[in-house]
């Protein structure tokens, strides 16, 4: 993998030292054509919805087949969502709900999931249920074995928790929950992109994904997955007076999605898969583990990432001693470091390692934060 080609290709990595992709990505020069493109093309030849419509048909049906393919799924098993904070609410939305019905969340769940899970326990009475993220895979397991009961109907899950940067056993949780008649969606916002994920393959009932993170899409663009067992089960909530299909995935795609940014989507993941998904995770982790031994080595420094590294990613969390997780990520900008405060679970800092990050970006970042405790 060369570094150097694939950064010039990345303008903002010479601007600045960039630790958040786990939040947005920075955009990669095949996305910015492509949305430059299209929009040069849009403004030259009018809306291709009004000019051209089966031409704009078909440029969406493809790009969400791309998408799809990258995701290990069917086209039909797919619609279109702006990330997925909608698509975890129309799962929510599609279930018949009732008093005293359980939710099982993770305990370091993000805003997306769990603001319209709290919003299910306001309004119909349900009951959420938090599953605590820490040890190895067998705990978590464990755990959720005892979280469910003969009133839990859906699991709410992150595939990599946004804090800690846990990858949870996804497909054993799958087959747990399946074995309890229990269904199961995903957030998908910190996985794919990350390591090669087969959606189809983990056996969930939903995954729901945004583009702009690891998978460096535009800013938003998302989609959801929905297993044919759930096509016609699902209710149907309309969001907005559009409707655009009526079989498959599309029965829940209502909002008007704008094509640019799913063809630009469908751009990066080429990219990726020319990269090469294993290759990607190859390049990335044995620089985050040794991010991970380097940050430890600081006084007061606590590591919040799992113990076990396979169930690490480029997600390198951290803590400090007597330190707000803002103060040390507001000083670390200061020096044109880019990293993102946590605050869900402890009151630490994110640092996203990625395909394009330098080993002398990471000892820059070591030093910076060494200097800033330090201070402190």
């Amino acid at each position: 993998m060369d570094i150097d080609k694939i950064r010039a290709q990345i303008p903002a990595t010479g601007e600045c030292l960039y630790f958040n992709t786990g939040g947005i990505a920075p955009s990669h020069d095949v996305v910015t054509n492509s949305l430059v493109e299209e929009f040069r093309s849009i403004a030259q030849h009018g809306p291709p919805l009004i000019m051209d419509y089966a031409r704009y048909s078909a440029q969406l049906q493809d790009a969400r087949q791309r998408l799809a393919a990258f995701c290990g799924v069917e086209a039909r098993d797919l619609c279109l969502t702006h990330g997925v904070a909608d698509g975890v609410t129309t799962v929510f939305n599609g279930f018949d709900w009732h008093a005293g019905d359980e939710l099982v969340l993770t305990d370091e769940e993000h805003p997306a999931v769990k603001i319209p899970a709290q919003w299910l326990a306001q309004t119909y009475g349900v009951v959420i249920n938090y599953l605590p993220i820490d040890g190895t895979d067998a705990d978590i397991l464990r755990r959720l074995n005892d979280c469910l009961t003969p009133r839990t109907r859906l699991l709410a899950l992150s595939h990599v928790t946004t804090d800690t940067g846990t990858r949870l056993p996804a497909k054993q949780i799958v087959e747990l929950a399946h074995a309890h008649d229990v269904a199961v969606v995903y957030d998908g916002a910190q996985s794919l992109g990350q390591f090669p994920v087969d959606v189809a393959d983990l056996g969930a009932d939903f995954y729901s994904l945004l583009v702009y993170k690891w998978m460096y899409g535009p800013y938003t663009a998302g989609a959801l997955y929905v297993d044919k067992a759930w096509q016609e089960r699902l209710r149907v909530v309309p969001s907005s007076a559009n409707y655009f299909g009526s079989e498959g995935a599309r029965r829940f795609e209502f909002s008007t999605v704008p094509p640019p940014y799913y063809h630009a989507s469908a751009a990066a993941t080429d990219y990726l898969s020319e990269l090469g998904i294993a290759n990607i995770e190859a390049c990335v982790s044995p620089k985050a583990a040794r991010f991970r031994k380097e940050l430890a080595s600081i006084p007061g420094l606590v590591i919040e990432n799992p113990a076990d590294p396979a169930m690490c990613t480029g997600v390198v969390s951290f803590r400090v001693e007597g330190v707000e997780g803002a103060h040390i990520s507001t000083q670390l900008r200061t020096r044109r470091i880019i990293t993102r405060p946590t605050g869900l679970k402890f009151s630490g800092v994110r640092a996203s390692v990625s395909f394009f990050t330098t080993d002398a970006e990471i000892d820059a970042l070591v030093a910076a934060v060494a200097e800033i405790v330090e201070v402190h």
